[in-house]
């Protein structure tokens, strides 16, 4: 009398603050979901968008929500900025972990790893005194200076690696600060990531250096950018103020470049893009092997973001384009640049960071209905009037049956109607459906009925 199918149903959470957006091309896009969270007042709604550009996950989380994206470990992290810690959330949408920096330092919000061992790695901005007249005579005798610690944590939140900036980098080395200021950011890290070999790299937007550390001894392997640089660029201008480090193997890195000093190269307008170098460790050179400037000449003066995706498109957030009156940019070019996905959002709606993963929250399965085996109409049982408006009837002629449940699905086999404990066998059943096809079962004391039901306003 019945056959069933077991469906896997993401069923969407969309909450009234959702992203004003517009899909402006959509074509050869990598097939995975986009994640990102939205900025700017009211509310800052983090959201999953699906390949087809459509929106299916959006929820506010209120102050949690910033960096929003599937980790290394296979869950969702983000970064709460009332508690100061990272939130990991899995498939079924459980919190299954916070993570807060140890030994009195505070979680930065810019970026966080969570590995498949279970381990963590966070950073914290280190704010301390400092007398900058011992090293300028710009520089003053109680003066704030900010420094960075990395720690990594084991799964149970014990610091198995720590690292101090203060150790590694020296005020002195660098001519550009403006010792005027009542704070110095000295670094501003904005992301960190791991080498192929494991060690870090970190992003260091104020001094426009990436940096690799040793993840042992905590040793400087190597600057690229900046004043300090141990390499030098032979076909590129230097990067300035980026975001976003990510290690492609075989000495070749991925960077999001602001590109607040690029006009200073080329003598032409400020342009943020995104672009990837290959190292030459023996001669010390970076050499750009791939680029992207978005052809209206996004310049994005803070936020923004890039990743190459696993079919070779590279995904770049242009984030923050609130000087030419715009939000965010976000677009996916494939290997000869050429775009395959590009929306753009509201001006006033700022993305710090967007990425895609093959990655849906979970939901039980429903159970659907084989349309191809359907019986035809038990002559016990008649649904009436069918078409039917916001009620319909359901009479046995069996006086001795007793209808004990009634179960109506829609045609992707979720259900959108039940009710338990009926008694009898001439029952009204109030629905109020929308107009559509849908199947019914109905369950007594003689067995179970699937009838077809249509609703018509």
């Amino acid at each position: 009398m019945k056959s069933f199918l077991l469906l896997l149903g993401f069923i969407p959470f969309l909450t009234s603050a959702q992203p004003d957006y517009t899909i402006l091309t959509n074509n050869g896009a990598h097939t995975g979901n986009l994640f990102f969270q939205v900025g700017g007042p009211p509310s800052k709604p983090v959201n999953i968008v699906d390949s087809s550009g459509a929106l299916i996950y959006s929820e506010d989380f209120g102050l949690k929500g910033w960096a929003w994206k599937v980790n290394l470990n296979d869950k969702i992290t983000y970064f709460d900025r009332q508690s100061k810690g990272w939130f990991v959330m899995d498939s079924l949408e459980n919190v299954v972990d916070t993570v807060y920096c140890q030994n009195g330092y505070i979680a930065d919000n810019h970026d966080f790893i969570a590995l498949e061992n279970g381990n963590y790695i966070l950073f914290s901005y280190d704010q301390r005194d400092y007398a900058t007249d011992t090293i300028s005579p710009d520089g003053n005798p109680d003066e704030t200076v900010i420094g960075l610690v990395i720690q990594e944590l084991d799964s149970e939140h014990n610091v198995v690696f720590e690292w101090l900036s203060w150790n590694h980098f020296y005020m002195s080395d660098y001519s550009h600060i403006n010792y005027g200021n009542s704070n110095i950011d000295f670094l501003h890290c904005n992301a960190i990531d791991l080498d192929e070999d494991g060690h870090f790299l970190i992003s260091n937007r104020n001094i426009s250096e990436i940096t690799k550390i040793h993840r042992t001894t905590g040793e400087i392997i190597w600057r690229l950018g900046g004043e300090q640089s141990d390499f030098t660029f032979t076909n590129d201008y230097p990067f300035s103020k980026q975001h976003c480090i990510k290690s492609l193997g075989g000495n070749r890195y991925l960077l999001y470049d602001n590109g607040n000093l690029s006009n200073e190269y080329t003598g032409g307008i400020k342009r943020s893009r995104g672009v990837e170098y290959e190292l030459d460790l023996n001669n010390a050179t970076a050499t750009k092997t791939w680029s992207y400037v978005h052809p209206d000449s996004l310049f994005t003066p803070s936020i923004g973001s890039v990743q190459r995706l696993d079919n070779g498109n590279t995904l770049i957030n242009f984030g923050n384009n609130q000087l030419v009156n715009r939000g965010s940019v976000i677009t996916e070019v494939n290997a000869n640049n050429e775009v395959v996905f590009e929306m753009e959002f509201d001006n006033g709606q700022n993305i710090y960071c967007a990425n895609k993963s093959v990655w849906n929250f979970y939901s039980e399965p429903t159970v659907g209905l084989d349309l191809s085996k359907i019986p035809e109409p038990n002559e016990n049982i008649q649904i009436f009037p069918n078409p039917s408006n916001t009620y319909f009837f359901i009479e046995s002629k069996l006086t001795s049956e007793n209808i004990s449940r009634i179960e109506i699905f829609n045609l992707n086999g979720q259900m959108v109607f039940e009710q338990n404990n009926l008694g009898g066998f001439n029952k009204k059943i109030t629905h109020g459906l929308n107009t559509g096809s849908y199947l019914t079962r109905i369950t007594s004391n003689k067995g179970s009925y699937i009838e077809k039901l249509q609703v018509i306003k």
